[in-house]
């Protein structure tokens, strides 16, 4: 079997609107050229045509080449449930996990290239090694900060995941009726949509609740803390609970 290089990242870290996506691809390693001739680099580096030019060529030699590729969007929902009992790095972790062994199997050899969580890449490597160790016994864990403008692997992970969630977005503008801009709250059009978003009974199912933003915003107009959510639904939240904010939002 040849050696195989794995790009990892994720897009939608800090929006407080709509998923947050993880993205993986795995390709022989002697592929790597080419991925980064057609274009596989930084999505953040790329305008938004450029982003579904490169995806669609990345989709497009995936079929003739046999690279695997997998996407993983976590939704506003799925996001404040799990946050009610883990960080939302765990949450991001468990998610690259799932995505190595989505485009991997057992007996694979070679390199996962990770985007890097926190500040210290040999740490994250260690620790995202140890994660897979058992279970992917022959793949090795890179991590660098900028790891997607370095690697044409993970650069094509981050393109992957973030035209799916810019796609998201978009159908998330459609649902509402009006545009939700990007989803981070440095945004102003994110910021007059949450507004509207949250003068409801509840806030909009498409909101992080969790999220600093939405609860300041849904407690000036409410007067009362935002509801907790919950599996089975939305809980009153008595006191202010100052846990629920971003949590190493980039």
């Amino acid at each position: 079997m040849s050696s195989v290089i794995i790009g990892v990242d994720e897009a939608g870290r800090g929006p407080a609107v709509g998923p947050l996506v993880v993205s993986s691809i795995c390709i022989p390693s002697e592929d790597l050229l080419h991925l980064k001739s057609i274009g596989s680099n930084d999505s953040k580096a790329m305008n938004s045509k450029k982003r579904k030019e490169v995806e669609s060529s990345i989709l497009e030699e995936s079929k003739k080449r046999d690279w695997r590729i997998c996407r993983i969007p976590i939704n506003a929902k799925s996001i404040d449930e799990e946050r009610a009992i883990k960080s939302l790095n765990s949450i991001e972790i468990e998610r690259f996990v799932q995505a190595i062994l989505e485009v991997s199997d057992y007996d694979s050899k070679g390199w996962v290239h990770v985007d890097l969580l926190g500040s210290n890449p040999s740490n994250f490597s260690k620790m995202m090694r140890n994660k897979i160790s058992g279970l992917r016994p022959g793949l090795q864990v890179k991590s660098e900060i900028g790891m997607d403008g370095i690697c044409a692997s993970t650069g094509a992970a981050s393109i992957l995941a973030k035209v799916m969630r810019d796609s998201i977005i978009s159908e998330i503008s459609e649902e509402v009726g009006f545009n939700v801009g990007s989803g981070y709250p440095s945004d102003s059009k994110t910021i007059d949509a949450i507004r509207i978003l949250t003068s409801g009974s509840e806030p909009n199912t498409n909101l992080r609740w969790t999220w600093s933003t939405v609860s300041r915003i849904w407690s000036e107009r409410h007067n009362v803390p935002v509801p907790i959510r919950a599996s089975k639904g939305a809980l009153i939240q008595q006191p202010l609970n100052s846990s629920f904010s971003e949590e190493g939002v980039r």
